[in-house]
């Protein structure tokens, strides 16, 4: 059995080591001039040894590099990619794509 302080303190630590595995972060651009965004995404950024990933899990896009930063900028044109071919042809998506696109055309405005 543990004491409240050890508990505690064993809660701290489990947490601390979750931070420093991955972190939620607020996209507030796709970085593309015909494309801006009416709200912020919310990426999961994930640490592991040797790269980072970078996922948005609504529409289940994800993009790996070394830094936080190009994982970032490879997920944006994931993004854009995605929603230039769900809207292609929207007559012929399946119900998963069409929910995938219904989302996107609620957070991307064409400049």
């Amino acid at each position: 059995m543990l004491t409240p302080e050890q508990f505690q303190e064993l809660k701290r630590d489990v947490i601390s080591s979750m931070e420093r595995l991955y972190k939620i972060v607020p996209l507030n651009s796709l970085m593309h001039s015909r494309y801006s965004l009416a709200q912020p995404l919310y990426i999961v950024v994930e640490y592991g040894d040797e790269e980072v990933v970078a996922s948005l899990n609504e529409i289940e896009a994800f993009a790996s590099a070394p830094t936080e930063y190009e994982a970032l900028e490879l997920l944006c044109e994931e993004i854009v990619m995605l929603y230039e071919d769900l809207s292609a042809e929207p007559d012929k998506l399946g119900k998963l794509p069409a929910r995938w696109l219904g989302y996107l055309e609620g957070v991307i405005r064409c400049r």
